[in-house]
């Protein structure tokens, strides 16, 4: 199944970091002025998330304009406006998008505090930024929050 790709506006840059860890491509720009960040929406075929009213009826063709104020509603919002399911934890770093791939336990041992490396024994690295994720309490969290919201 194909997921729509979306691009976060500087209001929602939270918003990007939830959707990129529930597994959807997401871009973030923080600087980007209206006009350039419309562009880069249609050519790279993206949805633009903004709580802009002037830009969502600007850029209508690409626009999705987010109503509420908080994180846990504007995921659930985007969620059921593109009838999304909710993936495995973690396909994509959280930080910068890109798709994470497993490592091994030894490996992330290297990397991550003792506790984590005593305690999980799956891990995920980002070949862009080098991050190292792992399925602890902070994912349980996350769905539970979305779950109530």
């Amino acid at each position: 199944m194909v997921f729509p790709k979306f691009l976060a506006d500087c209001m929602l840059g939270k918003l990007a970091r939830w959707l990129r860890i529930l597994g959807y491509d997401t871009k973030y720009s923080r600087y980007l002025d209206d006009p350039k960040i419309v562009a880069l929406a249609r050519f790279e075929h993206r949805i633009l998330l903004t709580r802009d009213k002037a830009l969502a009826e600007g850029a209508s063709d690409v626009a999705y304009l987010i109503s509420s104020s908080r994180v846990e509603e504007q995921v659930q919002e985007v969620i059921k406006a593109f009838h999304l399911p909710y993936p495995t934890p973690f396909p994509r770093c959280p930080h910068c998008n890109e798709l994470l791939f497993d490592i091994y336990q030894e490996e992330a041992k290297r990397e991550v505090p003792l506790f984590v490396s005593l305690t999980f024994s799956q891990f995920k690295k980002c070949p862009q930024c080098h991050r190292i994720y792992w399925p602890g309490t902070h994912w349980q969290r996350i769905i539970q929050t979305l779950s109530s919201s």
